[in-house]
C-alpha cells in the first residue's frame, strides 16, 4: 500500500496577504473622499466627518463600509468601527474595527476575515511595518469555506515582503481543528509560489519492498542577476537501504541555465562479486547563449554502473534516455550557415561510445545563384573518431573528413513542379578496417524531384449524425523521386563503421507518394464557416531499379470527422515476403464526460501492443481512469491502472492502483486540494495521445 502525504504549500495560501498589503499599498492621485451615511456631521474646526448608520466611502477603486467612519479631511485617514467591511479588486476583508488612510492606500484591520477567491483568511490583526514589510498577527489561511474548514494554516506572525516573499513564524496546519504539524519557519518566495516545500511518497513494491521517498526543498539565491535552488532528496527503501542527494536547478543573465543532480546509495540488494554496492550518479547540464547566433550546451554524467539510473530513477529519467551522454557542443546558426563544434567522451566503460573529440560541421543553406533558378547547398565535416566497445579494451579508431555538395534547378513545365539535382560526396578516411593505409571514398548522388498539384471543390453539404461539411475540397499532390548513386569508390566492407555516413551504398530507385487531402468547412460560431481539413491519406511505395521489386510499400491515413475525434494510422507491406512490417494506429475521442484513447504498435515478429485509456466523469465529483498496455505476442499484460478521483468540500483524494509487469503491484493515494488540483509527483500512467487535430489556414482553402 502507498500512501503519499504532501505537506501543504504555505505559500500559495498566505499570497492572499499578500495581496492584501499590496492593495493597501498602491499611490495614484485621486478625487476628493466622499462619505456617504444615514447620518453624515461635518466638523470644520477639527477638520473631520463623522457618518454613522450604514456609512460607506468608494474611493480609488477601494470601498470601505461600517456602522461607524470617522474620516480626517487633512490626512484622509478613516477609523471605521462596527461591522467594518473592505473591499478591492475583487477581494473583500471584514472585521471588528479598522484604519484605512485614502492617500497612502494602507492601513491595518482588527480580527479581519477575508475572501480572496479561492482563499479565506483570518486574523487578529493586520499592520504595516513599512513600505515594503506587513505583518499579520494570529492569522489563519484555507481554501475552505466556512466557519468549520477541513483544514487551515495558523501562525502567530505572518511577515509579507510584497513581491518578494512571505515568511512564516509558528505555523500549525490543522485539520478538522486537529493539529498535525509544526513549522517554527518557514519562508516562501514569491516567484515559487506554485512549488511545494515538502513530498514524501511512503509506499512498498517488488523490487524496493516499503519505501520513503522525499524532497525538501531549499533557496541558494534568488536575485535578478542569479537563480539558484533545488531539492535535497532523503529516501529510504527497505530492501535496498538509505539513499541521499541533492539536485539543484539555477538562472543567470549572463551563465545561462542549468541543473546539477547528485545521489548516493549503499545498496544492500547487491550479490556478492557483483557490481559495487556503493552506488552513486551525478549530472550536470547546462546551456548558455555566448552570442546572438551562438549557443553552448554541454552534459555530463558519472555513474557507478550502467543500471543505477534505472533502478532508482526509471519513471522519472530512464524512460525518456537510457543512456547518459557527455558531450560539449557549440553551434552557431546564422541565416547563410550552421557551424557546429561537438566533443562527446566516454567517461563510463560499460557503454560503448563513439567518441567524437572533437568534431566539427559546416552546413551551408541553400543559396541562390544571381538571378537565375540554381541553389547549392555544401556540408563540411570533420570527425576525430574512436569507437569505444563497453567492458573491452578493444576499440575502433579513425579520422574522418566528408564533404557533400548539392546542386538543386528549380525549373517549371506549366503546373509541374520539376527539380532535377546532382550531389557528390568524397570522404576521406585515416586508415582502414584491415591495413591501415588512408583512403578517399567518392560517389556521385544525381537525382530528379517531380511533383504536381490539383484540386476539385464538390459541393456536398452533409448535416446528419452531428456533421457539419458545406462542401468538400480535394487536393491531389502526386510526387516522384528519382534517386540514383553508383556503388562508392570504396565498398562498406573496408571500412571502420561509426556512423551513417560509413553505411552509404548504391542505390537507384524512383519513390513515389500521391497525398490526398479532404478539406471542408464548418460553423465554428453561429454563422461564421471556420475551414477544417477532415482527411489525409497518402499512399508510397518504392522501386529498386536494381532488382525491379517494390520495395518499402505502406500508407499513411488521418481521418478528423469530428473536431473531437479523431483516427491516425501507418502501415507498410514487404513486397518480398508479402507480410505486413508494421502497423501503427491511434484513435482517440473526447465527447461530454468521457475521453477514449486506442493505439496498436504491430511490429512483425517481435511485437503486438495495444494501449487504451478511458477517462470518464462518472459525477462532477467522482472520475474514473483505466489504463492497459498489452502484449499479444506474450498473451501478457505489461502495465494496468486503475485511478479513482473523489472531490469533497475543498480536497480531492486520488486512489490508484497499478500493476507493472517486473516490479508487481502498487498501491497509493494522493491528497490535492480543490483550488490547485495539479499533482506535482507524476506517478501515474497515462496514454501518450498523437497530435491533435488543427484547422487549416484560411488561405489553403477555398
Amino acid at each position: 500500500m502507498i500512501f503519499q502525504k504532501r505537506f501543504l504549500p504555505w505559500g500559495l495560501f498566505l499570497f492572499p496577504l499578500v495581496w492584501a498589503a499590496a492593495a493597501f499599498a498602491a499611490e495614484t492621485p485621486e478625487p476628493p473622499v466622499q462619505v456617504h451615511g444615514d447620518t453624515v456631521e461635518y466638523y470644520d474646526a477639527e477638520q473631520k466627518v463623522i457618518g454613522t448608520g450604514h456609512v460607506s466611502i468608494d474611493h480609488g477603486g477601494a470601498r470601505l463600509t461600517a456602522d461607524k467612519i470617522t474620516f480626517y479631511l487633512a490626512t484622509k485617514n478613516a477609523v471605521a468601527e462596527g461591522r467594518v467591511t473592505l473591499i478591492q479588486r475583487g477581494s473583500v476583508f471584514k472585521g471588528d474595527r479598522g484604519e484605512y488612510n485614502f492617500e497612502k492606500k494602507s492601513g491595518n484591520v482588527s480580527r479581519m476575515d477575508g475572501e480572496t477567491p479561492p482563499y479565506y483568511t483570518k486574523a487578529r490583526a493586520v499592520e504595516k511595518i513599512s513600505d515594503t514589510h506587513y505583518r499579520a498577527t494570529d492569522g489563519s489561511i484555507t481554501t475552505c469555506c466556512g466557519d468549520s474548514p477541513f483544514y487551515k494554516v495558523q501562525a502567530h506572525h505572518i511577515d509579507v515582503y510584497p513581491d518578494d516573499k512571505v515568511v512564516v513564524h509558528n505555523a500549525v496546519l490543522y485539520v478538522k481543528n486537529v493539529p498535525i504539524l509544526f513549522v517554527p519557519y518557514y519562508e516562501q518566495r514569491a516567484a515559487d509560489v506554485g512549488r511545494f516545500p515538502v513530498q514524501i511518497v511512503p509506499g512498498k513494491n517488488q523490487e524496493w519492498g516499503f519505501f520513503v521517498l522525499s524532497k525538501w526543498r531549499y533557496y541558494l539565491s534568488d536575485t535578478p542577476a542569479f537563480h539558484s535552488k533545488g531539492n535535497v532528496l532523503l529516501d529510504y527503501r527497505q530492501k535496498r537501504g538509505f539513499g541521499w542527494g541533492a539536485e539543484n536547478f539555477y538562472h543567470g543573465e549572463k551563465i545561462g541555465h542549468g541543473a546539477l543532480r547528485g545521489y548516493s546509495i549503499d545498496d544492500r540488494a547487491v550479490s556478492p562479486g557483483g557490481i559495487n554496492p556503493n552506488r552513486y550518479r551525478a549530472q550536470w547540464r547546462h546551456q548558455a547563449p555566448l552570442t546572438p547566433s551562438t549557443t553552448l550546451t554541454t552534459e555530463v554524467n558519472k555513474l557507478s554502473d550502467a543500471t543505477v539510473v534505472k533502478d532508482f530513477f526509471f519513471r522519472e529519467e530512464y524512460e525518456r534516455n537510457a543512456f547518459p551522454d557527455n558531450y560539449v557542443s557549440l553551434v552557431t546558426a546564422r541565416p547563410e550557415y550552421t557551424l557546429t563544434i561537438l566533443d562527446r567522451e566516454r567517461l563510463d566503460d560499460f557503454f560503448t561510445v563513439v567518441e567524437r573529440s572533437p568534431e566539427v560541421r559546416l552546413d551551408t543553406h541553400n543559396r541562390e545563384f544571381e538571378d537565375m533558378p540554381f541553389y547549392l547547398r555544401e556540408e563540411y565535416q570533420f570527425s576525430n573518431l574512436r569507437k569505444e566497445f563497453a567492458d573491452t579494451d578493444v576499440g575502433l579508431s579513425a579520422t574522418r573528413f566528408d564533404t557533400n555538395h548539392t546542386l538543386t534547378y528549380a525549373g517549371h513545365a506549366g503546373a509541374v513542379s520539376i527539380d532535377p539535382r546532382v550531389g557528390t560526396r568524397q570522404t576521406f578516411y585515416s586508415h582502414d578496417a584491415d591495413s591501415g593505409r588512408d583512403f578517399v571514398r567518392g560517389t556521385f548522388d544525381p537525382g530528379l524531384d517531380v511533383s504536381t498539384r490539383f484540386y476539385r471543390t464538390y459541393d456536398v453539404y452533409v448535416k446528419a449524425l452531428g456533421l457539419d461539411y458545406n462542401q468538400i475540397r480535394h487536393v491531389f499532390t502526386p510526387t516522384a523521386s528519382y534517386n540514383y548513386r553508383p556503388t562508392p569508390t570504396v565498398p562498406r566492407t573496408l571500412l571502420q563503421r561509426f556512423d551513417g555516413i560509413d553505411d552509404l551504398d548504391k542505390q537507384n530507385f524512383i519513390r513515389f507518394a500521391f497525398e490526398n487531402k479532404f478539406q471542408t468547412k464548418e460553423h465554428a460560431k453561429g454563422e461564421v464557416l471556420t475551414p477544417r481539413e477532415i482527411a489525409r491519406v497518402i499512399p508510397f511505395f518504392d522501386t529498386d531499379l536494381h532488382t525491379g521489386h517494390l520495395e518499402n510499400t505502406g500508407i499513411d491515413v488521418e481521418l478528423r470527422p469530428y473536431t473531437w475525434m479523431g483516427i491516425e494510422a501507418d502501415t507498410t507491406y514487404n513486397s518480398h515476403t508479402r507480410d505486413w512490417e508494421t502497423f501503427n494506429t491511434d484513435f482517440y475521442l473526447e465527447r461530454g464526460p468521457a475521453k477514449i484513447a486506442l493505439g496498436e504498435r504491430y511490429v512483425q515478429n517481435e511485437s503486438s501492443q495495444t494501449t487504451a485509456q478511458v477517462n470518464w466523469n462518472v459525477r462532477p465529483d467522482l472520475q474514473v481512469k483505466v489504463y492497459e498496455r498489452y502484449e499479444f505476442e506474450d498473451n501478457k499484460s505489461k502495465e494496468f491502472e486503475l485511478a479513482l478521483s473523489k472531490a469533497f468540500e475543498c480536497v480531492i483524494v486520488d486512489f490508484t492502483y497499478n500493476h507493472r509487469a517486473g516490479s508487481g503491484d502498487t498501491f497509493y493515494f494522493v491528497f490535492r486540494l480543490k483550488a490547485f488540483p495539479r499533482a506535482p509527483i507524476g506517478l501515474s500512467q497515462s496514454y501518450n495521445r498523437p497530435k491533435a487535430a488543427t484547422a487549416v489556414p484560411r488561405r489553403a482553402l477555398f
